[in-house]
């Protein structure tokens, strides 16, 4: 019997450090290790911005006998595209489905006429029960009606990509690291916890090794593939200082629930270089009712300050167009979580998946979406038609000065002295935006420069804040501020220090800056606590002038530009 060529395609939608082919690996180290003899897979990685038909041309050039492509929400278009293409080409091909987007929507994938058929939950055992199949040409409805939804493999029994050769962890900017599967909570919005009940966990020896592998080939970026990674208290702090011991120089992204943090877990993660994704999604107990989720705002409050007290950045996620909200309730969200301070806060519109409870009950709920990817919900009854659109527009904007802008550490003074909440202050900013460049698109905003959108915060200031304070020393103020903390951090983070159209000079590790004040003598008074801007106008000397703002060793350091 010859061996067959399988060839297993990710669709990623732009090369970064979370584009790691996973999925496919984990089906391929599978089948590597039972059916060595009979097939060999190989794992193609593409990317949304190529030609479908540059796509297909790439996945024949591996002359497959069959192929199978990992779908999810972002590339199911693609995905379809690309089993046409194949099916144009080379009509015999055998073209399969398989990831969460498979599972979720089986019925209609497999409507496709390009789509041979799909396999649904988790894959590694299912492929390798199909694949002597093909090889022996069976039928192909046969096999169809072969695949149900199947018993969850023994993660136990699951070899690692990382460890048998299929993935060579230094050949990625990061990586994606599964530590566990399935979710033990059940949100409506989220297809999660409706794939396999129960959370399952791939043992400690196997993490041991997978990070010690890590660290020989100096990986510098995780991500963690664990939707509540300290919901088990104990295992996670277990693995925490494993990763304190033996991978402390590696930067790692996870996602936790803030009810299970404690000081001790606070301090842990204190001890690594890591981010924490927090899914807030509403402020509104009422409103998170709807979708099966709880929240008790102190007791939220407390926790968070477990993470701030230790120095741990952490970032929220909200969405709009949750049932039950509308956009003033939206707004008090945003106003709940930029009021503690988070590193990033990420806003997101509703999406019906398919096969979520949310899918089932939308009707109930009078939510109207869209029946493709990305499933975006359009109107509800407490949005409307006008709501959604006027929330995406106070999200882009918030993206745009807050995370973009790097606003964490003078933002809440600022607002503050200004005596408005974080969202109006928000939708100022975006009615400004408007104003200065017309309607405001993600592609507009994407298209300004990390130094630019540094340019734009100093200018809304300086227009703003003496239409609200009557008083242009403090806007000064205001514009001198944001410009230190601003450009210092582009400094330190390696970011592109080239303007569209500013005032500044820029290089490529220092900028000159014109400044009204010495801003030396502006961070020091900050550093002493003293943080209100009608203040810092009035003990602070007026001088304008150029000033240098470059790294040496490392730190950023500052002189005048005449010095």
């Amino acid at each position: 019997m010859n061996i067959m060529n399988l060839t297993l395609v990710a669709v990623h939608i732009e090369p970064s450090t979370r584009a790691v082919p996973l999925g496919p690996a984990m089906l391929a180290s599978t089948l590597k290790r039972r059916l060595p003899d009979l097939v060999t897979p190989v794992i193609l990685d593409l990317f949304l911005e190529e030609t479908p038909e540059d796509q297909r041309a790439r996945i024949l050039e591996t002359r497959p006998d069959a192929v199978g492509i990992s779908l999810f929400v972002w590339n199911r278009r693609r995905a379809l595209e690309l089993a046409r293409l194949l099916k144009q080409e080379r009509p015999e091909l055998t073209v399969f489905l398989g990831g969460p987007e498979a599972t979720a929507d089986t019925d209609r994938l497999l409507a496709e006429p390009s789509v041979d058929f799909v396999i649904p939950g988790e894959g590694e055992d299912a492929v390798a029960r199909i694949v002597p199949l093909l090889a022996e040409e069976m039928d192909k409805e046969k096999i169809r009606k072969m695949l149900s939804r199947p018993e969850p493999p023994d993660l136990e029994e699951l070899p690692s990509p990382y460890l048998d050769g299929t993935l060579d962890p230094g050949a990625y900017p990061g990586l994606l690291w599964e530590l566990s599967r399935g979710c033990p909570f059940h949100c409506d919005f989220c297809f999660e916890s409706r794939g396999t009940p129960g959370v399952r966990r791939f043992p400690m020896d196997r993490i041991r090794r997978e990070l010690d592998r890590f660290r020989q080939r100096d990986v510098r970026q995780v991500f963690v593939l664990d939707p509540t990674f300290n919901y088990q208290a104990p295992r996670a702090k277990e693995i925490l200082r494993l990763l304190i011991e033996k991978g402390d120089d590696i930067q790692y992204t996870m996602e936790i629930r803030a009810e299970f943090l404690d000081e001790e877990m606070a301090e842990l993660f204190s001890m690594l270089d890591c981010t924490l994704q927090i899914g807030l999604q509403s402020a509104d107990p009422a409103v998170l009712k709807n979708i099966h989720r709880k929240l008790d705002p102190e007791r939220f409050r407390e926790k968070i300050f477990l993470l701030h007290e230790a120095g741990v950045p952490y970032g929220f996620d909200l969405i709009y167009g949750l049932p039950g909200d509308d956009p003033e309730g939206f707004a008090r969200s945003l106003d709940f979580a930029l009021d503690m301070a988070p590193n990033h806060v990420d806003l997101f519109p509703l999406s019906i998946l398919p096969g979520t409870k949310l899918s089932e009950t939308a009707a109930t709920f009078g939510l109207e979406y869209l029946r493709h990817p990305p499933y975006t919900v359009l109107s509800t009854p407490g949005f409307g038609q006008e709501g959604m659109p006027r929330a995406g527009r106070l999200a882009r904007a918030c993206d745009f000065f807050y995370n973009r802008g790097k606003a964490v550490p003078w933002f809440g003074f600022l607002y503050e002295s200004l005596e408005r909440s974080p969202a109006a202050f928000m939708e100022t900013f975006a009615n400004w935006l408007e104003k200065k460049h017309g309607v405001v698109t993600e592609d507009v905003l994407e298209g300004i420069s990390p130094a630019g959108v540094v340019e734009r915060q100093r200018r809304f200031l300086e227009e703003r804040i003496p239409c609200r304070r009557n008083d242009p020393k403090a806007a000064r103020v205001a514009s001198d501020i944001v410009a230190c903390f601003g450009f210092s951090a582009l400094l330190s983070e390696g970011e592109s220090l080239s303007g569209d159209g500013d005032e500044s000079d820029t290089g490529k590790d220092f900028c000159r800056v014109r400044l009204s004040h010495d801003p030396r003598e502006l961070m020091e008074r900050i550093d002493m606590g003293i943080t209100d801007i009608g203040g810092l106008s009035r003990i602070l000397p007026e001088e304008e002038r150029e000033w240098i703002f470059h790294l040496e060793d490392g730190e950023v350091m500052v002189r005048p530009a005449d010095d």
